[in-house]
């Protein structure tokens, strides 16, 4: 874990042993075990953005999540609730001194003096304020050795888990699996079922998905078993003899081929990258391994544009990241019962787009749309220098891909809209060789070379053909045009 994340953590939790030298904390390994997405959600609340490193480049990953102290509930932010005498931004309710000043600074910004003694707002936030800055997280210290044999490791680590279970605390650690599975089978002499398993995650990390092995587990417990749960599909794993176990796990390795085929074929997700969630590759694996491969079928025209619809919508709905137990079971379920395609888009609970998505700065799921909209489209590159013919953004070697900011920082920075540059309508992909050749050029000078080429290289990357639009001091109302523009291409293929 980088130091600077550590340092981060520190605004959440104190060291386990105080008499630590300074010198010996910053050359101290961790390895958080379970309990990463709590911690890292608890601290991005608490500082508002935090530097996160992905593999377009280094980001500030940013959240407005605002709270209602009448009734209790959370949203995330919509411009709408700044000024909403209701609606109190978490970030700030946290990091203010007293909740008077959180009322106060609400009622300069909303005009009503009033919230300021409604005793109402008080008490929800001062009951939040209790909540969060006294959230326990328990820590468990375990000292292991690194250089033991791996399966050893594991082994270790198992012990623990179900000595802290045995005490009721539920940990999810599904790492584990792969060690416990494989030394039954290696025992037995038939191969290594880790080996086997390291060798599919090391293939996908050749194909530019670097997926955790979490995930793959999940995807073979589904085609070993009909199910994603562990817990649930230790009866059956149990019944079945090894040949079966690793055949299993030969169908999981074609299943995670089949869909990154589908997502590079159909969708231009050309890496892990452009993945809202890795864990989006479970349900569209076990969808293609019972609905196509096991029953030797082609997949249809109709049903991959439903699974298109389906990725898209199910990475807008950030499924697999909030519920993950919960949404993995609904889906795998509805797959094993002959649900297909239409029992994955019933358990969606946003079925439709509007301009409210493309709110904020940019997500994953923003990058997943423009690649499936620029695959619609066979969007171009915008390097004019490859040759006769421009390729494709498809085309291009994904680690050659970058997000390209269509206003650079410091252009915005100089009429203070430094803040607005990670808009998700300031972002697009291209190649990096075109990224560095525009480099900080003013949009209303590229824009137009890339124009006066071919009006369709802006065009297909939802640029406003408006030479007004292109000039520092209209950024906001370029924002408006092209987020419109990139509603209506979404609404012609998720209709």
């Amino acid at each position: 874990m980088p130091k600077s994340f550590i340092d981060d953590y520190n605004d959440l939790v104190r060291p386990l042993d105080l008499n630590i030298p300074e010198e010996k904390k910053n050359n101290m390994k961790y390895m958080i075990i379970d309990g990463q997405q709590r911690l890292t959600s608890l601290l991005l609340i608490k500082k508002g953005s935090i530097r996160i490193a992905s593999g377009t480049g280094q980001r500030d990953r940013k959240v407005e999540l605002f709270f209602n102290p009448i009734d209790g509930t959370f949203e995330l932010g919509k411009k709408s609730f700044i000024k909403d005498p209701k609606w109190f931004n978490v970030t700030e309710v946290l990091n203010a001194e007293t909740v008077n000043e959180v009322l106060e600074n609400k009622a300069k910004l909303c005009g009503d003096d009033s919230i300021i003694r409604n005793p109402l707002l008080i008490k929800g936030l001062e009951k939040l304020r209790h909540n969060l800055s006294t959230y326990d997280v328990p820590i468990i210290k375990a000292k292991l050795d690194y250089s033991d044999d791996p399966l050893n490791l594991f082994e270790k680590i198992s012990k623990i888990f179900v000595t802290i279970n045995s005490k009721g605390t539920r940990i999810k650690m599904f790492d584990l699996i792969v060690a416990l599975i494989g030394s039954r089978i290696r025992r037995r002499g038939l191969g290594s079922f880790r080996d086997m398993f390291q060798n599919i995650q090391e293939e996908l990390e050749k194909n530019n998905f670097s997926i955790g092995e979490p995930v793959i587990m999940r995807l073979y417990l589904a085609v070993a078993t009909n199910k994603t749960k562990f817990k649930d599909a230790t009866k059956e794993l149990d019944k079945k003899n090894e040949e079966e176990l690793l055949n299993a796990l030969n169908e999981t390795k074609k299943a995670l081929e089949n869909s990154l085929e589908f997502l590079r074929k159909e969708m231009w997700i050309l890496s892990s990258d452009y993945l809202q969630s890795h864990y989006l590759l479970v349900p569209l694996g076990y969808f293609l391994h019972k609905e196509i491969l096991s029953q030797g079928k082609h997949i249809s025209e109709n049903v991959k544009r439903d699974l298109i619809k389906w990725f898209i919508f199910a990475s807008i709905n950030k499924r697999y990241t909030g519920r993950l137990e919960t949404d993995l079971y609904e889906d795998v379920f509805a797959i094993a019962n002959g649900k297909g395609i239409r029992g994955l888009l019933d358990n969606l609970r946003l079925k439709s787009i509007s301009l409210d998505i493309l709110e904020g700065n940019y997500d994953e799921y923003h990058l997943t749309l423009l690649m499936a909209l620029y695959h619609e489209l066979q969007t171009k590159d915008w390097n004019l220098e490859g040759g006769a013919r421009i390729p494709l953004i498809g085309e291009i070697d994904p680690e050659h891909l970058e997000i390209h900011h269509i206003f650079p920082k410091n252009t915005l920075e100089s009429v203070g809209k430094g803040d607005l540059v990670d808009d998700v309508a300031n972002i697009t992909i291209i190649s990096r060789e075109a990224n560095r050749k525009i480099g900080n050029e003013l949009p209303s000078k590229y824009l137009k070379e890339l124009y006066e080429t071919d009006p369709e290289l802006l065009k297909r990357h939802f640029i406003p053909i408006d030479v007004k639009l292109w000039e520092v001091n209209n950024y906001e109302e370029f924002l408006i045009e092209r987020k419109k523009l990139i509603l209506k291409g979404a609404q012609q293929i998720l209709i």
